[in-house]
């Protein structure tokens, strides 16, 4: 699991005493570091956990994941051991719908 965490959670900064982790999910044809700004201005008091899909910048080599259910799957998979404090999540476009469907599965987790 610490391989597909370090493939699909970006740390622009790590933050371990912030109050909050923000999961920042990109929109369909966007990578994490559309969130790299934000994760730097909004440090230390968050930290930004930003997610790389497959097939998006270095990861250009893996095939993208073309089944919705699928990507929140292995986004729920990747984000919830990297998740150590309370959690808010932001999503552009489509990654709006998958924060929502991750938001449901992390809170039916117990998490």
């Amino acid at each position: 699991m610490a391989d597909d965490q370090g493939k699909w959670v970006r740390r622009y900064r790590q933050a371990p005493d912030a109050a909050v982790q923000l999961v920042c999910l990109p929109h369909a044809g966007g990578a994490a570091s559309y969130y790299r700004t934000m994760a730097l201005r909004l440090f230390p008091s968050v930290e930004v956990l930003a997610v790389q899909y497959p097939g998006r910048q270095d990861r250009a080599g893996e095939g993208c994941v073309g089944d919705f259910a699928e990507l929140t799957e292995r986004v729920v998979a990747a984000v919830a051991p990297a998740i150590d404090r309370p959690v808010a999540l932001f999503g552009h476009s489509m990654g709006s719908l998958l924060a929502f469907e991750v938001a449901k599965r992390l809170e039916r987790d117990g998490r």
